[in-house]
């Protein structure tokens, strides 16, 4: 359905006749004693416009109705910060963590497609005891041809000093946020931080940081067993996701190892194409409900006026039309035969990956092994000011919202991450400080998964020893843009616009 049509759609319906102009005393019927020095044109727009969102659109419309007075046109001075204090929470409990309000619109969704100003790594902080403020940093992965990788990092490392400075709370940052970059390097007895001679200078690049992190295939007992690493739901990678599958085929696996343990999700329609690759192929073939989305009252009974289902079923052509990335692809030739999934998660597996997971447990044999997933069980729309009004008032053209809209659930009704997140049926854990590489056969998580899926590994292997910090003095770190992100495209959402007619001052 055409995105621009559909913003005429509901013009009668919603708030006929209401014009946002930004100047007007009648808006809000609210006082003029505030200080209004804050006040901008801007910032008096984007409180009009998150509370138009959030009004209609937001799951829990309802749950937050009077909180919206909060987002008043004429004294609120800060709309971003009030978005994520309204956001629908029980007591002090955060329901909804993820709906966010955002100036730079452009940046938003460049970062969520995985394109930002990075070093291409993804280190993971620990403190090294609980009582001092210094810390080390263990590299996870690295991005193929990062400044990461052309310094030469792997999974694994050590950062011990940046700039010649021991890494702490006061610091680490620069880590992830710094342009220039010098890093010193360490290994570990015990507690003891041992440094080595190495050391590397690194400057921050914008790049696509590719979120296939690792595919191949093993053989063992007769059988081969694909795996496949993957970061980010993003659009990209749909083309060679496509490719690898092919090879899957090709190779006439019947088990697949799904590491999702660092992905925290992103584009619906890349977790509708993965499902489409891995579900048997007769319920693909039969158009079988993959997932269903419940929306909030308004938008369940448009919906249902319109005849549109909220349902998504299998299928295997997709067209995607979203920031300058238009594409047609196909799956028909790409379904890889599964019969069982081993999945990968930990606390930093979000969103769609769940998502992915929970569709695909009606119709097919899903292991979970590893941690706790993070537990995001709705979808968001990223919407930016021009999808929401026929005429975007000049001060807020760069403007965006990302809120949630509904909660997903897959054909047999269940939400099986909601509310904590899905249970793994085997624990195991990840230890970057292992030499071993993703996808090495040795590394701990890859290793639980392949000795479910059969291999024997000889008795002899030594097991590593881990530093006793390791085990949960982990310090909060930055996530990439898109974790805790379900996103569907707005121009592939059904969505009806506001409609709302802007006039400028």
């Amino acid at each position: 359905m055409d995105l621009n049509r559909l913003k005429l759609t509901l013009s009668c319906l919603i708030i006929s006749g209401y014009v946002i102009t930004g100047c007007t005393k009648e808006e809000g019927n609210s006082d003029n004693s505030g200080d209004k020095s804050k006040i901008t044109e801007e910032t008096r727009y984007a409180n009009m416009f998150a509370k138009d969102i959030l009004e209609i659109y937001y799951y829990w419309n309802n749950e937050i109705s009077q909180d919206l007075n909060k987002l008043d046109p004429e004294k609120n001075s800060d709309p971003i910060t009030t978005v994520e204090e309204i956001r629908y929470h029980d007591g002090t409990s955060q329901i909804d963590k993820w709906t966010m309000l955002t100036n730079n619109m452009d940046e938003f969704t460049s970062s969520v497609q995985g394109v930002s100003t990075t070093y291409g790594y993804t280190p993971i902080v620990y403190y090294i005891t609980a009582d001092s403020n210094d810390l080390i940093a263990v590299v996870a992965y690295v991005s193929k041809d990062s400044p990461a990788e052309k310094a030469g990092l792997k999974r694994g490392d050590i950062i011990y000093q940046i700039d010649g400075k021991t890494l702490t709370v006061d610091n680490y940052m620069d880590l992830y946020y710094s342009s220039n970059i010098t890093l010193s390097f360490a290994k570990l007895n015990g507690l003891e931080v041992i440094p080595t001679d190495k050391k590397v200078s690194m400057t921050a690049i914008e790049m696509y940081e590719n979120p296939i992190l690792c595919d191949t295939v093993y053989n063992f007992n007769g059988k081969k067993v694909g795996y496949l690493a993957y970061s980010s739901f993003d659009l990209t990678s749909i083309p060679e996701l496509i490719n690898i599958c092919k090879e899957f085929k090709n190779e006439g696996i019947k088990e697949l190892v799904l590491d999702l343990r660092y992905n925290g999700g992103g584009y619906v329609i890349t977790e509708n194409v993965l499902a489409s690759m891995f579900a048997p192929q007769t319920n693909v073939t039969n158009k079988d409900i993959f997932e269903k989305e419940d929306y909030n009252d308004f938008f369940t009974e448009y919906y249902k006026q319109e005849g549109i289902s909220t349902e998504t079923r299998f299928e295997t052509e997709y067209n995607y039309n979203y920031n300058d990335i238009n594409q047609h692809v196909s799956t028909k030739d790409a379904n890889i035969g599964l019969e069982k999934i081993y999945g990968i998660i930990t606390g930093n597996s979000a969103s769609a990956s769940e998502a992915l997971l929970s569709g695909l447990m009606p119709y097919m044999d899903i292991e979970l092994i590893g941690e706790q997933s993070h537990g995001k069980y709705c979808t968001g729309w990223m919407l930016a000011a021009e999808d929401a009004y026929k005429t975007v008032p000049l001060a807020i053209k760069d403007w965006g919202i990302y809120v949630m809209v509904s909660i997903y659930k897959n054909a047999n009704d269940e939400t099986p991450c909601m509310p904590n997140g899905l249970t793994p049926d085997l624990n195991a854990e990840d230890y970057p400080l292992e030499t071993y590489q993703l996808g090495d056969e040795n590394e701990a998580m890859l290793k639980v998964a392949l000795q479910r899926a059969g291999k024997v590994y000889p008795e002899s292997r030594s097991s590593v020893t881990y530093s006793p910090f390791i085990d949960s003095k982990v310090i909060e770190t930055p996530k990439k843009a898109n974790f805790g992100r379900r996103i569907i495209i707005p121009s592939q959402s059904r969505m009806p616009g506001i409609g709302l007619k802007t006039t400028q001052e």
